[in-house]
């Protein structure tokens, strides 16, 4: 070995042994004690279990009225009356067109043209796509159906069916027009 390596070696072991010693027990025993002797004369309180109420049952008796969401039972007129008896009804077995999910005010009319002596009318929604229709088709969230295209004044009707606050199904005209 080598002779420069000697004194640090011998210092290692040295602040080895001093490590050693300060670790020791002595300056740690009466913390010892006093923690095994400070609270064990000493009993935790706890509080006892809240008194258990006795579980009342409810029967639900309900089930036989009326479905409060079913629309032919929710409206009741002022005159008392009940359920629409106009027979006017839209028809719930046709197929919902693409523009029936919008409400009309987010829809935009774009135009009008006439092809083959048949007028159209553009509309955009508010996502940005257009499309074209003609009259007979639906849109809006009304059942609103096209009923004139009028090509020179850049206008549309649709007659609309809906339930009045007294339950009766009832039809509306509503005219769209180009926004400038």
């Amino acid at each position: 070995m080598n002779n420069l390596n000697k004194p640090f070696q011998a210092l290692a072991v040295l602040g080895l042994t001093l490590a050693l010693t300060a670790c020791g027990d002595s300056r740690m025993s009466d913390l010892r004690e006093f923690v095994d002797t400070a609270y064990a004369d000493r009993k935790p309180e706890i509080e006892p279990l809240p008194e258990m109420r006795p579980f009342k049952a409810y029967e639900y008796s309900a089930y036989d009225l009326d479905d409060p969401f079913d629309i032919g039972n929710v409206f009741v007129g002022r005159d008392g009356g009940g359920a629409d008896t106009t027979g006017l009804r839209p028809d719930e077995t046709r197929a919902r067109e693409p523009l029936e999910f919008f409400p009309l005010d987010a829809l935009k009319m774009m135009g009008t043209l006439e092809r083959d002596n048949k007028p159209w009318v553009i509309l955009q929604t508010s996502q940005g796509t257009a499309h074209y229709l003609a009259i007979g088709n639906y849109m809006g969230q009304n059942e609103g159906q096209i009923k004139v295209i009028d090509v020179a004044q850049q206008a549309i009707v649709l007659t609309e069916t809906f339930l009045n606050t007294s339950g009766q199904w009832e039809t509306r005209d509503v005219e769209l027009t180009i926004e400038e």
